[in-house]
């Protein structure tokens, strides 16, 4: 490009300079010429002058027009130049363009992860706090991962070659973990997100048989003790032992549950299993040891008890093995310093730096 600016000048310069020489010898001729007058051609007595003049500026013409061409071939090639730099910066300008997007991609993933580490977090412990309780967690409902796949992987590549293949060795390894990584945490969360759906749709499919199963206990305890006061009268049927138990049991129960709702809050069933239940039933066990069961429906209540009360551990136990598969999840994928994260804030640092 400089070469062809140089060559320009130089070609204005001898134009320049041939004009000059056809103006010297312009007035040379005039100067061989007596008593000249303008536009008085003689070709008869002053042939010679004309014919040596007319010699010299069509050689010095035909100089110039070889000098028109040059700088015209010289002229289009700089347009030509000038025109594959324009394209070649466009086409730079564009892979930088797609690092911009990918960069500020890579950052709302960095946070996506982070953030939904923190939710894990929260969630894993809870569970494992109150395992029996509803307990949730938030997903995004972004698709930044999906918008990274997406984008024209060929484009990408020739971007991280265009910016990275003179002064880093490993960018190739590089690219592929980006993907390795972007396709990793966008089938993570799809995963993350289903088995969540899968657990919590089963806790509270659970959820709701053990609240039946506890309406149910409330409801056979008040059979049970209308018909002891039927088959005894009111003023015996409280002396007896099933009828006394359990006629102490189911109002305690509704006064838990009026607290609760008083609070606005919901059943505890492990306080109910733990505080409520388990004294019933070892009750329950100490009149059955003495006097048996009875025949009005004292077993099916005590085994009803204890259907909720492993129902209830049954939740538990589930929700603490999903929890520790939410921690061993949040601890390898998701914490602020596991090695996948720490990769992708190390490839957006150098995209960034090239930006």
């Amino acid at each position: 490009m400089d070469s062809l600016s140089r060559y320009k000048k130089i070609i204005k310069w001898v134009f320049w300079l041939t004009l000059a020489l056809i103006v010297f010898l312009t007035f040379q001729a005039i100067y061989e010429t007596d008593n000249w007058i303008f536009f008085d051609i003689d070709f008869n007595t002053r042939d010679h002058i004309i014919s040596a003049y007319g010699s010299l500026i069509g050689g010095i013409l035909a100089f110039l027009s070889i000098l028109f061409v040059l700088y015209q071939v010289y002229e289009q090639r700089e347009h030509l130049i000038i025109e594959r730099q324009d394209a070649a910066n466009d086409k730079l300008q564009d892979l930088k363009d797609r690092l911009l997007l990918l960069t500020n991609y890579l950052k709302t993933l960095e946070k996506d992860i982070i953030r939904h580490g923190e939710r894990m977090e929260i969630f894993f412990k809870a569970e494992k706090e109150n395992p029996s309780t509803m307990n949730t967690m938030y997903f995004n409902t972004n698709k930044n991962f999906e918008r990274v796949i997406e984008m024209d992987i060929l484009s990408n590549f020739k971007a991280f070659q265009a910016f990275f293949s003179e002064d880093e060795e490993d960018w190739q390894k590089q690219f592929v973990n980006l993907y390795e990584i972007s396709d990793f945490y966008n089938e993570a969360f799809k995963d993350l997100k289903k088995k969540y759906t899968f657990h919590i749709e089963d806790k509270v499919s659970k959820q709701k048989q053990i609240a039946s199963d506890m309406m149910e206990l409330l409801n056979a305890n008040s059979r049970l003790v209308d018909d002891y006061r039927i088959k005894f009268g009111t003023a015996d049927y409280l002396t007896k032992p099933w009828s006394n138990l359990i006629n102490e049991y189911t109002p305690t129960h509704y006064a838990y549950l009026q607290e609760v709702q008083d609070a606005g809050d919901v059943p505890d069933f492990r306080h109910i299993s733990d505080n409520l239940l388990l004294p019933f039933i070892q009750a329950a066990m100490d009149i059955r040891r003495d006097e048996g069961y009875d025949d009005l429906g004292s077993r099916n209540i005590i085994e009803l008890a204890s259907t909720i009360r492993k129902k209830t551990w049954d939740v538990e136990v589930y929700s603490l093995q999903y929890a520790g598969d939410i921690e061993k999840q949040f601890n390898n994928y998701f914490s602020p310093d596991n090695e996948s994260i720490n990769e992708l804030k190390t490839i957006k640092a150098k995209i960034d730096a090239k930006l």
